[in-house]
């Protein structure tokens, strides 16, 4: 009866125990951060850039100013921004533009291709001619697992 006993409450430790590591990663893996991103486009150069950061603010204002530096052109806006997605700007060869994001949750590099297909879309319904993606950006931290330690990474 006792050995009865000790073994049932052995393999309930056991099992206990086996399952721990993997309800410790997601509850890290839930408390990730949000991560932001954002796309700037000059019209007049045709210069694109981005920034990832903690808010819409710091993302937009990184692209801006990655935008004026690469161009030096007054006319650098921020058409795009997003959260934990991908990011994507497409051109028209009659300089109309469209961006577009997306994300898939299952498949996080499917986000990919569903904003390039937005910013396709887009890129036509505002009169673009030829459109093509000329850029495309990920914001989504990114979790490595180092054995019992799961690290967010920035790409």
């Amino acid at each position: 009866m006792l050995a009865n006993t000790l073994k049932k409450s052995f393999l309930a430790a056991a099992t206990l125990l086996s399952i721990l590591p993997g309800l410790t990663q997601v509850a890290q893996a839930q408390s990730t951060p949000d991560l932001f991103g954002a796309i700037a486009y000059s019209p007049s150069t045709r210069v694109s850039s981005s920034a990832t950061g903690l808010s819409r603010e710091e993302a937009e204002r990184g692209a801006l100013y990655n935008c004026q530096q690469k161009s030096q052109a007054k006319d650098c806006s921020v058409p795009l921004w997003f959260k934990n997605a991908w990011g994507a700007l497409a051109i028209g060869s009659n300089g109309a533009y469209g961006t577009g994001w997306g994300y898939d949750t299952t498949r996080p590099a499917r986000g990919k291709s569903i904003a390039s297909r937005y910013a396709l879309q887009t890129c036509k319904n505002y009169g673009g001619v030829n459109c093509r993606i000329i850029f495309t950006k990920e914001a989504r931290y990114q979790v490595i697992d180092h054995g019992t330690v799961l690290i967010p990474a920035n790409q």
